[in-house]
């Protein structure tokens, strides 16, 4: 994908896929696309700093497993979507 070919996005746009963006859930285009916004707009990127450090610090406090049940009503409710 050429430079040209990233689509331009607005804020709330970018916002709206900046988890997807860090957990690396994004198909090429709007992973270029966020990344292009990233890169203009600072709010955003001050948001995207925020959120990543946010997740890893979530991350390292959580020790304990969630219990099986739990994990499994989880699961069977995100499979309805």
């Amino acid at each position: 994908m050429t430079k040209k070919d990233v689509k331009k996005i607005e804020c709330e746009e970018a916002i709206r896929m900046l988890l997807e963006y860090l957990d690396n859930e994004l198909d090429e285009h709007n992973h270029d696309s966020v990344e292009d916004h990233l890169h203009a707009c600072r709010a955003c990127y001050t948001r995207m700093e925020f959120e990543s450090r946010l997740k890893n610090v979530v991350k390292e406090k959580a020790q304990e497993k969630a219990p099986i049940d739990l994990r499994n009503r989880i699961k069977k409710i995100s499979e309805q979507f």
